[in-house]
C-alpha cells in the first residue's frame, strides 16, 4: 500500500479539500456525513494539510452509478474549479473510497480518477490512506488494479441494487389495477385508510368539475385561475393563490378520468428521464366523463398549436426575473395581437390575480439595457470579501466628494480670480484625489484576486455574446446569467433592475432600464 506524509509549514502547507457523498436519505440520518467529514479533517491534521472549510464539495443524496454527481453534482463543480484554476495544481482531494467519487462501469470509473490526477490533484482515499497521482497511476500497476478492482465491486453492488429495486416497482406496477403503487394521487382524492383503494374528496371534485364546464364555456385558463382567487376558492395543496399552470395541467391530466401511467426512472447522461409504461385504465375513480375529457384536449390541442407557432426564447431575463414588490416571477406576456403585439413583464401574482400590483415592462427596454450594460456588470464584480466591497464603496464614494470640491473650487478660481489660497486648495484637493484614486485601483486589484477564474471568464463571455453581431442569440445570453446571478429584481417603481449575484450572496448591482410610458403603466 502506498503511504505519504507530507511535511509542510504552518504558513505554506498544500491545500485540500474535502468531498462527500452519499445516495440516499436514510445515510443523511446516519452516521455518513460525520464520518466522511470527521475522516477528511483528521487526515489534513496528521498529514500537514490546510483542509478549505469554506469550499467544501458534497453530493448528498446523488447517485455516483450513472454518473449524476459529474454531471451536475458537486463532483462536477470540483472539476471546473480545478480545469479554472481556481483550484491549484499541487492541491489534495480527501475522499472516503472511490467509489464516492464514482459507481459507473470500471473503466469509466477510472477515467475520473485518472482526469482528477492528471489535473495535478493527489487523491486520497481515508478507508484505506492510499495516495493516488499521475505518477502513481503510471508507475505502480498495483494502484491501477485496485482501483478497477474497487470499481468493479462497487458498480456490480449498484447494479444489483438497482435491478432489485426495478423488479420490486416492475411488480407493483404489474399490480396497480388492484392495489395502489403509493399513497401519491392528485389533488382533489384521498387514499383509503385500508390503503386500498383511492376517495373523492367532494367539494375539490366540484371545482375541477367547474374548471372542465368553465373551459368548455370558452373561459380561458388564465381566466379560470383569475376567477378562482378573486372567489377565495381554496387551493390544492400548500400554494398560495391559483395558477394558470395548474389550470393548464389539470385539463390535461387523465386522472381526471380514472387512468393512471405509471414510470419507470432511466439514467442517461447523468440525468434522471421517467419513462411512461403502460396505462392503468381505472385506478383512480373518475371526477369527470371522457366525453368532456376528449372535447376539453381537442380545445386545448389546437390552441396550443396557435400557441407554439413561431416559437423560440423572447425573454432575456427567463427564469431570472422577480417582482419588487412580492419576490414572485415575473413572466412574458403578449399584448396587442400574436403578430403586431410587443411582449411585457408581468408579475405571475398579479397576472394570477392574486393580489399583487399589475405592472407591465418592455422586455425589449430590458433587453436593450442589459446588452448595453454588459460591460458595467462586468467591471462591477463584487467581491466576496464584504468588508473589501464595504471599503472600495467608501472610496468611490470619497473620490466623487473630492471631485466635486474640485469643480466648485475650479468654479470659484474664475470667478475671483488666481488667488494663492484657493490654487493651493486646489492642489491639496487633486493630491488627493489621486491618493484616493490609486487606492481605488489597488483595492480592485485586491477584489479581482478573490474572485475565481470561472466567475470572472463567465462575465467576461457575457460581455462577448452581449456585443455579438445582430442577431445575438438571447438564449445564450440568458443562460450566461444564470450562471452569474440568482436572481434580477425588476424595480419597476424607480426603473432598475437590480442583478443579484451568485458567487456573492447579498451583493447586487442595479443598471436603469427605459421607463415605461404611461400608456404601458
Amino acid at each position: 500500500m502506498t503511504k505519504h506524509t507530507p511535511r509542510a509549514t504552518l504558513t505554506n502547507r498544500p491545500k485540500a479539500y474535502s468531498y462527500v457523498r452519499f445516495s440516499t436519505p436514510e445515510q443523511e440520518r446516519g452516521d455518513s456525513l460525520r464520518r466522511q467529514t470527521e475522516g477528511a479533517a483528521r487526515y489534513a491534521a496528521l498529514h500537514g494539510l490546510d483542509l478549505d472549510d469554506k469550499l467544501t464539495f458534497r453530493d448528498l443524496g446523488v447517485s455516483a452509478f450513472k454518473g449524476a454527481n459529474e454531471e451536475t453534482g458537486r463532483l462536477g463543480e470540483f472539476l471546473a474549479a480545478v480545469e479554472f484554476q481556481d483550484i491549484k495544481a499541487g492541491s489534495y482531494l480527501l475522499v472516503e473510497s472511490l467509489d464516492r467519487l464514482s459507481r459507473q462501469k470500471p473503466r469509466k470509473a477510472v477515467k475520473v480518477l485518472e482526469r482528477i490526477c492528471e489535473a495535478g490533484i493527489t487523491v486520497v482515499t481515508l478507508d484505506d490512506g492510499r495516495v493516488y497521482t499521475e505518477e502513481v497511476l503510471d508507475d505502480d500497476p498495483t494502484a491501477l488494479m485496485v482501483a478497477l478492482l474497487v470499481a468493479a465491486r462497487a458498480n456490480e453492488e449498484s447494479a444489483k441494487k438497482g435491478r432489485r429495486v426495478g423488479e420490486a416497482w416492475a411488480n407493483k406496477r404489474r399490480n396497480a389495477a388492484i392495489k395502489p403503487l403509493s399513497a401519491l394521487c392528485p389533488g382533489w382524492l384521498r387514499l383509503r385508510e385500508d390503503k386500498k383503494g383511492f376517495d373523492l374528496i367532494p367539494e375539490r371534485a366540484d371545482i375541477v368539475r367547474r374548471v372542465f364546464a368553465m373551459t368548455l364555456a370558452g373561459r380561458g385558463q388564465h381566466s379560470i385561475a383569475e376567477a378562482f382567487n378573486k372567489e377565495a376558492v381554496p387551493v390544492f395543496g400548500t400554494g398560495s393563490h391559483w395558477h394558470r399552470s395548474y389550470i393548464k395541467k389539470m385539463l390535461a391530466d387523465a386522472s381526471t378520468i380514472g387512468a393512471f401511467t405509471p414510470h419507470r426512472v432511466e439514467t442517461v447522461g447523468g440525468k434522471k428521464r421517467r419513462i411512461p409504461t403502460e396505462t392503468v385504465e381505472g385506478y383512480f375513480p373518475p371526477v369527470i366523463d371522457r366525453e368532456v375529457f376528449d372535447r376539453v384536449s381537442a380545445l386545448s390541442s389546437g390552441r396550443a398549436v396557435k400557441e407554439t407557432s413561431g416559437g423560440g426564447m423572447m425573454n432575456i431575463l427567463a427564469g431570472l426575473a422577480k417582482c419588487p414588490k412580492c419576490e414572485a416571477t415575473m413572466t412574458r406576456v403578449n399584448k396587442g395581437g400574436k403578430k403586431g403585439g410587443k411582449p411585457y413583464l408581468v408579475c405571475t401574482t398579479a397576472k394570477a390575480g392574486a393580489g399583487c400590483e399589475y405592472r407591465q415592462v418592455r422586455i425589449g427596454d430590458v433587453e436593450e439595457a442589459i446588452i448595453k450594460n454588459a460591460e458595467w456588470l462586468n467591471a462591477s464584480l463584487p467581491s466576496t470579501d464584504g468588508a473589501l466591497q464595504m471599503e472600495l464603496e467608501g472610496a468611490n464614494n470619497l473620490d466623487m466628494a473630492v471631485s466635486d470640491e474640485i469643480e466648485n473650487v475650479v468654479a470659484a478660481i474664475g470667478q475671483t480670480g488666481h488667488s494663492p489660497a484657493l490654487l493651493d486648495r486646489l492642489r491639496q484637493n487633486e493630491a488627493t484625489r489621486e491618493d484616493i484614486r490609486r487606492s481605488i485601483t489597488d483595492l480592485e486589484r485586491r477584489i479581482a484576486d478573490t474572485l475565481t477564474n470561472r466567475v470572472q471568464v463567465t462575465a467576461g463571455q457575457l460581455v462577448d455574446h452581449a456585443e455579438a453581431e445582430e442577431p445575438r442569440d438571447v438564449a445564450l445570453i440568458n443562460a450566461t446569467l444564470r450562471q452569474l446571478f440568482t436572481k434580477v429584481e425588476v424595480d419597476w417603481p424607480n426603473g432598475r433592475l437590480w442583478f443579484h449575484w451568485k458567487h456573492a450572496p447579498g451583493e447586487a448591482t442595479g443598471i436603469m432600464y427605459a421607463w415605461p410610458k404611461e400608456e404601458d403603466a
